[in-house]
């Protein structure tokens, strides 16, 4: 099968997401305007190992407290939940959902929470209503308290420890070059933080563990942006910082600091990191990595992502035709995102868009620059009516 994947997310009454089922591949671009729910979807997922890796009180406090995460409705639904289908391997398939209930005064609880893991013919299952075991777990009399999941200390068992593996080692980035331009702390360097302020320190660990993944980031780079034919760590005290070089047609490259370099320079150095860092992640979500990257240089960068697909699955939001219109990207990477009053659709594309393409009338690109590459909203209604948290195990 190659590398473990989410197969199929459903998402209910989490801010803009309504009621939303969505398929992912390896490589999935979430295509559409501002404000259509792709940042939404992708912070659903991040809210997953955020409570996974902290607790759900923190993850809800992050991002305004549970006000501000549940769906704003005319019902004002008081819960909001999230499942998730993977394919862990080829025998190996798991099925993880939580429902999160408000509760007065701003509190909230667990109001329940499943996992279930297939193994060939074995069946794996915990379940629990209101922090109590409707399912047990054999071995297993832990109190769960209401701002935990469960799954968190059932990690500890060797049949559910494979589903947090994957769940909290989700990575989601929003590269900020400024944070890596500027002079940086010490870190161990095993994991780009999500703005990539530790930069250096991961560029450092992966020339060390894995010298091959350097230099291929190395080339990609100067494909990326010409001229550049090497990025290396540079310590300063105790201080980390980047150093580029640059050749410039005399006998030595030139050598110039992070300061010196474009943001576009800096945010495809961080997409390469995010790639190639020693700790692969489960799932790399990377949001706008077309922003102040050159047009010419995007073709490459979607290459780099399109590769990237071999170590990790990829998840991609974009609102650039001309990420759309790189001939690594097929229609059935795409999917269509839009907000119809206030509730957000993803689906693959419409009919319509998919019959321009097949008939080569447009490219995707030309669809969306348009207005006209538009989800399949008949499917995606069916796929919302089937949403149940809690429903049959059954593989996407």
């Amino acid at each position: 099968m190659g590398v473990p994947l989410i197969s199929e997310v459903q998402i209910k009454n989490y801010k803009s997401l309504a009621q939303v089922v969505a398929r992912l591949n390896r490589l999935t671009v979430l295509v559409g305007p501002n404000g259509s729910g792709k940042s939404n979807f992708a912070d659903a997922l991040r809210f997953v190992a955020d409570s996974l890796t902290s607790t759900v009180s923190l993850a809800l406090k992050q991002r305004g407290g549970i006000a501000a995460v549940r769906r704003i409705s005319i019902g004002h639904p008081h819960n909001f939940g999230i499942r998730l289908k993977m394919d862990l391997s080829d025998s190996v398939f798991a099925d993880f959902s939580f429902e999160i209930a408000a509760a007065k005064d701003g509190n909230f609880f667990v109001a329940r929470e499943r996992c279930v893991v297939n193994r060939d013919l074995r069946e794996d299952v915990y379940e629990l209503h209101n922090g109590e075991f409707t399912t047990q777990v054999p071995g297993i009399r832990a109190k769960i308290e209401p701002d935990r999941l469960a799954l968190t200390i059932l990690s500890a068992v060797e049949d559910f420890r494979p589903v947090f593996d994957f769940l909290s080692r989700m990575r989601f980035y929003s590269l900020v070059p400024d944070r890596i331009r500027e002079i940086q702390d010490p870190d161990a360097g095993d994991l780009l933080r999500r703005d990539g302020s530790n930069a250096a320190a991961v560029l450092r660990e992966i020339r060390r563990k894995a010298p091959d993944d350097y230099d291929r980031a190395c080339r990609l780079l100067s494909k990326i942006v010409p001229g550049v034919s090497s990025v290396e760590y540079h310590s300063l005290g105790q201080k980390e910082t980047l150093k580029f070089k640059q050749d410039v047609g005399s006998e030595y490259p030139w050598t110039f600091q992070a300061l010196n370099m474009s943001d576009g320079t800096l945010r495809a150095l961080g997409i390469l990191l995010a790639i190639y860092q020693s700790s692969t992640p489960s799932l790399l979500v990377v949001e706008e990595p077309e922003s102040t990257i050159h047009p010419a240089a995007i073709d490459v960068l979607v290459q780099v992502l399109k590769d990237g697909q071999h170590r990790t699955q990829v998840l991609v939001t974009t609102h650039s035709p001309d990420v759309l219109d790189n001939k690594a990207i097929s229609d059935e990477n795409i999917r269509a995102v839009e907000n119809q009053r206030g509730r957000t659709v993803i689906s693959v594309m419409g009919p319509v868009s998919r019959e321009s393409l097949k008939q080569k009338l447009y490219t995707a690109g030309e669809l969306m620059r348009s207005g006209e590459l538009e989800p399949d909203r008949t499917q995606a209604d069916a796929l919302a009516e089937q949403l149940d948290l809690f429903g049959p195990v059954t593989k996407s």
